[in-house]
């Protein structure tokens, strides 16, 4: 499935927009549809080729790295510092990127056949997940403070 265009797809969460990181076009046009400019203060999710390359785009520190190893593929979002030497036209307004790896059987041809991708859910500015499997959006995981703080908690239960 290419995803040069806004496409929705389902994860084990929540259905998503997925649009390739390397489609300038696709995410402008995601960011229009979920009403979201650079000035937001929303980043969206980042999903990385593959585990190996997560340090490309984000700042990995031990603990999250322990997350990861645990949690990944899952219903785990982590914000994480942003790698300085990862440029990009949109995650270059950004300090912080939040970085996941859906579950789901079709996220490996997904990314193989794309690259990392850009994920966020399907609903518009404001409105309510669709949920593809009966479960809350993913549980979402701030790294970038001195201590670890649950942002919103989902299905995924973990103790920090």
């Amino acid at each position: 499935m290419n995803l040069q265009a806004v496409t929705t797809v389902p994860t084990e969460t929540v259905e998503g927009y997925a649009v390739a990181l390397s489609s300038e076009t696709g995410i402008r046009d995601l960011m229009r549809i979920k009403e979201r400019g650079f000035d937001s203060g929303k980043v969206f999710t980042l999903v990385p080729e593959s585990l190996e390359s997560i340090s490309k785009y984000v700042l990995v520190s031990d603990l999250a790295a322990k997350l990861i190893r645990e949690y990944f593929p899952g219903e785990l979002t982590l914000i994480l510092p942003k790698n300085p030497s990862f440029k990009h036209f949109y995650y270059d307004h950004f300090d912080t990127i939040g970085i996941r790896i859906p579950d789901h059987p079709l996220f490996p041809e997904l990314l193989k056949e794309n690259g990392a991708i850009i994920l966020t859910s399907a609903n518009p500015k404001g409105g309510t997940p669709k949920s593809t499997t009966g479960h809350l959006p993913s549980t979402i995981v701030d790294l970038t403070g001195p201590e670890p703080r649950i942002l919103r908690q989902g299905n995924l239960i973990i103790n920090l």
